[in-house]
C-alpha cells in the first residue's frame, strides 16, 4: 500500500527549479469538512473586512472543486502531498501571466484528503517576483502576509506566495501551514484551536499532525519522484507508521469521551514514533545542505522556525 512521506515532498520542494515547470472545524461522519466561517473563527478587526473577499475567492474556484475538474481547468499537481499544505495544483498559464493578481484567478488550488477523498481546502496566489519588489495588497487588513521561496526560483527571482484557507485554520486564513489537515485526512476531529495558545499543547498538536500524515495514502496524482523516494525509505520506517496507525482508535475514543489526559497520552505515543521516523529521514539524506533545509522545514511545520519569508 502506497503511503505518504511528507518530508519527501519537502525535499523535492527544496531542489532548485522544482517548481519552474509549473477555531475548530467539524467532520460529519468523518467524511465532510465544512467551509470555515472565518469571521467567527478569527474575530479580529483586521480580518473581518477580508471575510467577503475570501468568500469571493471560494466562489470563484467552486468550479474546480474536484481533482478531475481542476485538471480539466488546466491545473496540475506538483510536489505531492505536504501534510500542512495539502497538494498544490498549479495553473502554469496563470503562473506565467504578467497581469495583475486577481482575486478570482488564484494560480494554485490546494487539495487535501478528507477520510480518503480529495477536497479543495484552499488556494494560493503565486508568481515570480524580483527580490525587494512590492507585493500586491489583495485583502483588507494586515494579516495577508506574502511569503517567498527563493530556493525554488530562477536566478534573480523569488516565488512569492499567499495561501488562503477555506477551512478552519488555527493560525488564520492566510497562514502558510494548516496543522488541522492531517487530522481530517485520517478521519479525526481537529483539536480546538484554543489549545494552540498553550506552548506545550501547540507543539503536541502540530507534531501529532505530522505523525498522522505519515499514515495517509499517497494519491494517484503524487509524482513519480516522490514515490521513488518514498519506496527507498519506507521499509525502515513502516513499523513506526503501523504503531502510529494503531493509536488512531485511541485518539478517537479519547476525543469522544472528552478525556484530554488519554488523548495526550495517545498523542505523545504517536509523536515518539514520528520522532524516530524524522530521525531516520534526516539521516537518509546524504547532502548536508538539503538535510539542513529539511530540518528547518520540520521546524516550520512545528511552529518552531520559519523558512525564509517576506512580509
Amino acid at each position: 500500500m502506497k503511503r505518504s512521506s511528507f518530508h519527501l515532498a519537502a525535499v523535492a520542494a527544496l531542489l532548485p527549479g522544482a517548481l519552474a515547470a509549473q477555531a475548530h472545524d467539524h467532520v460529519d461522519d468523518a467524511d465532510h469538512v465544512h467551509p470555515a466561517d472565518h469571521a467567527a473563527l478569527h474575530a479580529t478587526s483586521e480580518l473581518s473586512p477580508a471575510h467577503e473577499q475570501i468568500e469571493t475567492v471560494r466562489h470563484a474556484v467552486e468550479q474546480f472543486a474536484s481533482p478531475d475538474a481542476a485538471r480539466a481547468g488546466g491545473f496540475r499537481p506538483v510536489l505531492g502531498l505536504i501534510p500542512t499544505m495539502g497538494t498544490h495544483w498549479v495553473s502554469v498559464e496563470r503562473m506565467r501571466s504578467r497581469a495583475e493578481r486577481d482575486l478570482e484567478r488564484p494560480e494554485h488550488l490546494m487539495f487535501s484528503p478528507v477520510n480518503g477523498e480529495q477536497r479543495l481546502v484552499g488556494v494560493a496566489f503565486a508568481y515570480q517576483a524580483r527580490p525587494g519588489e512590492s507585493r500586491p495588497d489583495l485583502f483588507a487588513g494586515d494579516l495577508d502576509a506574502w511569503h517567498t521561496h527563493p530556493e525554488i526560483s530562477p536566478p534573480g527571482q523569488e516565488l512569492t506566495m499567499l495561501h488562503v484557507w477555506f477551512v478552519a485554520s488555527p493560525d488564520g486564513p492566510f497562514a502558510g501551514h494548516n496543522p488541522f489537515l492531517p487530522y481530517w485526512a485520517v478521519g479525526l476531529t481537529a483539536p480546538d484551536a484554543s489549545r494552540l495558545a498553550d506552548g506545550e499543547d501547540s507543539r503536541r498538536i502540530r507534531a501529532l499532525a505530522l505523525a498522522l500524515a505519515e499514515t495517509v495514502e499517497l494519491g494517484q496524482d503524487d509524482t513519480g519522484l516522490l514515490r521513488r523516494f518514498a519506496d527507498a525509505v519506507r521499509a525502515r520506517t513502516e513499523p513506526e507508521r503501523d504503531r502510529i496507525r494503531a493509536l488512531i482508535p485511541r485518539l478517537v475514543v479519547a476525543d469522544s469521551a472528552e478525556d484530554e489526559a488519554a488523548w495526550n497520552e495517545a498523542a505523545d505515543a504517536a509523536i515518539a514514533e514520528w520522532e524516530q521516523i524524522r530521525a531516520q529521514n534526516l539521516a537518509a539524506i546524504p547532502f548536508p545542505a538539503l538535510r539542513d533545509r529539511l530540518e528547518a522545514f520540520y521546524g516550520e511545520m512545528l511552529g518552531e522556525a520559519h523558512v525564509e519569508h517576506a512580509h
